[in-house]
């Protein structure tokens, strides 16, 4: 009894160190698996990159369009208050030229005013000496009673035309004195507004400063991202240049293609074509040529081999879901933007001509359902239409 539990017991002991490393080797695989980044994963995730540095980029010409905008209305605007402080300048100088004239003429009616006063107090002195003179002296003095009458007139006339004098001279005073008050009032508004439009003109100077200052952040940042987005687009190419290794290499360097070296077309039905071989177009910036033909056709369109060979998969953030066939050393076709691939299309299945390989869809880099055909012969790639029946050549039509 004793033999047999302790059995029992080194079995289940052997069992769970066997379940340890059953769970343990998946993790190890998992691990492994995310740190290993096939061409495919790196040339997504640089792309990503580069979208993103673009997409900054043109955040920021945008910005620095605002702050070039901000600041040339600042600039507007500063010069427009500059002008106003020159015109008000000009205004007080006449304002304070006009001040001083009417100062001056308040100063002549000053002295004209105490001159009259003056007058009027000698005069009136001398009536006040003849009245306490002798009357009967004065009387004896003039030679009839009419000169008599007409002393006494003039005397009246004198006191009355003095005191019309002293206050028209009063008053062209007050007047004066008035109008000077209204043009310093006015001088000493156009002071203020000109200390306002100063400090307005001060606070858009700095305005202006901080708008150029932000231009110039921006303009570094700009040179950091063009720099950054460099980089990344040599990045890029090096990635690209991982991916065209792929497409060049050989699942099987003697396996040879079937078919006598004539590829049948990969969706029949289909003759028409987007996009040929050798099409030049501009991509980050760089020139570049079509690898392939470009061929619409619906979604879930059935794709066939144009050869057979052995398969090798990897996904591509331009081809998408693809299928590469290795025909011999030296020559592969390539199928891209597929929806799906055929149910048992994996890596190293060995297909034979015709035979289905997945379907049509727009995966990847597409703007709508097609397939991407390409040949790569020496890892270069190729027209196919020299290993097409020359009947399919003949029905091939651009649409």
């Amino acid at each position: 009894m004793k033999k047999k539990t302790w059995i029992v017991r080194a079995v289940s002991a052997l069992l769970a160190l066997l379940l340890l490393a059953t769970l343990a080797m998946p993790l190890g695989g998992l691990a492994a698996y995310a740190e290993e980044e096939t061409p495919a994963e790196k040339l997504e995730r640089i792309q990503g990159e580069i979208d993103a540095i673009e997409a900054e980029i043109s955040q920021l010409e945008n910005d620095a369009a605002d702050a070039e905008e901000l600041a040339q209305y600042y600039t507007q605007k500063e010069a427009a208050v500059r002008a106003q402080i020159e015109a008000l300048k000009e205004d007080i100088a006449q304002r304070r030229e006009d001040l001083d004239a009417k100062q001056k003429q308040l100063a002549q009616q000053v002295l004209a005013v105490q001159e009259a006063q003056d007058l009027l107090g000698e005069r009136l002195r001398a009536m006040y000496e003849m009245k306490r003179s002798n009357p009967l002296s004065i009387l004896f003095g003039l030679d009839s009673v009419s000169a008599m009458l007409r002393f006494s007139e003039n005397l009246r006339t004198i006191t009355v035309s003095n005191d019309e004098v002293v206050n028209n001279l009063k008053a062209e005073k007050a007047r004066f004195e008035q109008e000077a008050a209204v043009i310093q009032s006015d001088l000493d508004a156009l002071n203020e507004q000109e200390a306002q439009l100063e400090v307005s003109q001060q606070e858009l100077a700095e305005s202006i400063q901080k708008a150029n200052n932000r231009i110039s952040e921006i303009e570094a940042q700009q040179q950091a991202e063009e720099a950054a987005l460099a980089d990344k687009k040599e990045q890029y190419k090096a990635a690209q240049a991982e991916w065209v290794a792929w497409a060049a290499s050989n699942t099987s360097d003697d396996y040879i293609a079937d078919g006598n070296g004539q590829f049948v077309w990969p969706i029949p039905g289909y003759y028409g074509i987007s996009s040929d071989y050798g099409v030049g177009r501009w991509i980050f910036g760089e020139y570049d040529v079509h690898r392939g033909l470009d061929i619409p056709a619906p979604a879930g369109t059935p794709i066939y081999a144009a050869a057979g060979g052995v398969v090798s998969i990897k996904a591509h953030w331009s081809y998408g879901t693809c299928v590469k066939i290795s025909h011999s050393s030296s020559m592969v076709t390539i199928y891209g933007h597929m929806s799906a691939r055929a149910e048992g299309i994996g890596e190293g299945t060995i297909v034979a001509q015709n035979q289905l390989i997945g379907y049509v869809g727009s995966t990847g880099n597409s703007s709508g359902n097609h397939l991407h055909f390409e040949l790569d012969i020496n890892g270069q790639p190729a027209s196919a239409r020299p290993y097409l029946d020359p009947n399919i050549v003949n029905a091939l039509y651009w649409t």
